[in-house]
């Protein structure tokens, strides 16, 4: 009885940890040179101060309900969906939501 209580809860365990729930990494840091030119070639009315600000609210708005997401395990498709909800949440108005988009999505 007791092995089948410790099977279930490691169970429940790696299922938790590894379906459906995000990796988290350390803050991203501010984008690079080359990534300002890949993303203002990507988005060619972002400025870099934009950029700056999107990176600026990531970090300020989005380890206060969970830790950050790791940039890389997130695939670009998935960010507009992830920052239409999320940026409602974060009480971000529409300008500083498309700025994080720009930042989380842009090629690293």
């Amino acid at each position: 009885m007791i092995r089948l209580a410790l099977f279930l809860a490691l169970l429940v365990l790696v299922l938790v940890t590894g379906c459906g729930f995000p990796k988290t990494g350390a803050a991203p840091p501010a984008l690079a040179a080359g990534e300002v030119t890949a993303a203002t070639t990507k988005w060619p009315d972002a400025t870099p101060a934009e950029l700056t600000a999107g990176h600026d609210a990531f970090i300020a708005k989005c380890n206060g309900c969970h830790g950050y997401p790791d940039l890389a395990t997130i695939s670009a498709d998935r960010w507009p969906d992830i920052m239409a909800r999320m940026g409602k949440k974060a009480d971000l108005d529409a300008k500083s939501t498309q700025a994080v988009l720009r930042f989380v999505s842009t090629p690293r």
